[in-house]
């Protein structure tokens, strides 16, 4: 071989690993955006259920890793899925702004409005409302109507001759259990507590009434942050979707359009190495070789010159294209950070334990507090049990945890349904479960207890093909006066360790 052939061939070589080398960068460069667009894909998870589907199916085709030419149509789904979204959101807009709209009309109708509460009202509806563009100015508006509502409430107290007043605990029992089911964020966790402190202390009308709006104001700031916050995320999402789509639609195409050319290219040089080496063999004379050798080889320069020209020009096609996809997934990967780790916290926030999904500790602290602080201020009769399932560590010592935690969902779901709706039920630890029963003399609770006690007793478990009967031991109490929340709590743990010591399956009261 002569020196210009190995050169040839040096040239040739380190042209295919160029090659390799760019479609390996390619392959990581792709595999990155499948990773990316997967987890993307899981983060948007919950905003609609044709999306959901949409995004489960896109997901599943990442997995596989099939062609572009499959993604695409899953792509335009996705696309078409998010401007139906879209609409729908400017569909609850209008409808919201209809809600307050006829809420306003209603109060219009009211005979005895003060006139300049009623010349508020009607700047409100007629000019204020039809300036709203998007969800979040509707809270302004929002808040004057419930201010406006006070008013009126007001003057139809007065008009009526109604003591303003009179006290309601009933009713600040029922608000404060309704605000207790709420999970709040922790820039109004203050506000939150105090108005929850006041529900405890007062019962007056006045006081339940601005109670009512404050939370009624917290909720639809709330709502309308959520809104704006998913809203703002979704046209982000459905606009860099666009764009993504349409650099790899260019990319594909332009790296379509350079193989052919690169394929072509390669075709000719192979076909003139060929020829190249036919006509050696040929020649019958030295200059008749060279001469021939120096023709074709110039051409073949020529070629290879051509050819890693293309080369490069698809490498940074390629690079530009990848950098442009790369910022634009940069930028919406910080913004989807940034909204799971919000729903995240709001999940850590929540107040429902992960397992059971019943209301965890935290929970019942807070509950259990403000039952016996509203005991000592109105009195009342308010039974605290504590349940146990008896033999829960041999549970997961024969069967594993996971039966275990299986045990655990199927007895909370059962407790739940054992009781009453105004009872409140929560997973106090491990095994653990306590239920505080407003309204409920421990002269009447036993009979419920031992129903709840009988049901849990009834379930048929069975692990490993075994069936396994599985109890739970009460202990329980009722609130004195001149307790101590402490002092409650641990009257009803020593009346479940009685149940323990007596030999399980049963209820102990102490009084």
């Amino acid at each position: 071989m002569t020196d210009k052939d190995a050169l040839i061939e040096k040239k040739l070589q380190q042209a295919v690993k160029a090659r390799a080398a760019l479609e390996d960068a390619h392959k990581d460069q792709i595999t990155t955006f499948s990773n990316f667009a997967a987890r993307l894909a899981v983060s948007c998870k919950g905003q609609d259920v044709a999306l959901d589907n949409q995004l489960a199916k896109f997901r599943q085709a990442l997995t596989k890793g099939v062609s572009f030419d499959d993604l695409a149509p899953l792509i335009n789904n996705i696309t078409k899925a998010l401007k139906n979204q879209e609409i729908v959101n400017a569909e609850n807009h209008t409808k919201l702004s209809v809600t307050i709209s006829e809420a306003g009309k209603q109060l219009q109708k009211l005979k005895g409005i003060p006139d300049d509460t009623r010349r508020k009202l009607r700047y409100l509806l007629d000019t204020e409302l039809p300036e709203v563009n998007v969800s979040y100015e509707f809270l302004p508006v929002f808040e004057k109507l419930i201010t406006i509502y006070k008013k009126v409430l007001s003057s139809k107290v007065g008009l009526d001759g109604e003591n303003a007043t009179t006290s309601k605990p009933e009713l600040a029992s029922e608000l404060l259990t309704l605000t207790n089911e709420i999970t709040f964020e922790d820039d109004v966790a203050k506000e939150v507590t105090d108005i929850k402190t006041t529900l405890s202390q007062s019962a007056e009308i006045d006081v339940l009434l601005d109670c009512s709006i404050a939370i009624i104001q917290i909720i639809a700031n709330s709502i309308a942050r959520e809104r704006q916050s998913a809203q703002g995320f979704l046209v982000s999402l459905n606009q860099t979707l666009e764009e993504l789509h349409a650099s790899i639609i260019n990319t594909t195409n332009s790296t379509k359009h350079m193989s052919e050319e690169l394929s072509g290219l390669n075709k000719q040089i192979e076909t003139k190495i060929k020829l190249l080496n036919e006509q050696t063999q040929k020649a019958t004379s030295i200059s008749d070789l060279k001469e021939l050798v120096d023709g074709e080889l110039k051409l073949l320069r020529q070629d290879l010159v051509k050819r890693e020209q293309l080369e490069q020009q698809d490498k940074a096609a390629l690079l530009d294209s990848f950098e442009q996809i790369n910022t634009r997934i940069g930028v919406l990967e910080t913004k989807v950070n940034k909204y799971k780790k919000r729903l995240s916290e709001q999940q850590f926030k929540s107040l429902l334990d992960g397992l059971t999904k019943l209301p965890n500790r935290a929970a019942f602290d807070d509950r259990f507090n403000q039952e016996f602080h509203m005991f000592e201020q109105h009195g009342g009769d308010i039974t605290l049990v504590v349940i146990d399932v008896d033999y829960f560590k041999s549970i997961n010592d024969q069967y594993g945890h996971s039966a275990g935690d299986k045990t655990l969902q199927v007895i909370a779901r059962a407790l739940k349904k054992a009781i009453r709706k105004a009872d409140f039920i929560a997973r106090y630890g491990g095994e653990e479960f306590v239920l505080i029963m407003s309204g409920m003399p421990i002269s009447h609770a036993k009979a419920p207890l031992e129903k709840v006690r009988n049901t849990i007793k009834a379930i048929p478990f069975k692990f490993k093909n075994k069936q396994v009967q599985i109890t739970v031991s009460l202990g329980a109490t009722q609130f004195k006066k001149g307790d101590t929340p402490l002092a409650a709590f641990d009257r009803a743990d020593d009346a479940l360790y009685e149940a323990k010591n007596n030999g399980r399956d049963r209820l102990c009261i102490r009084n």
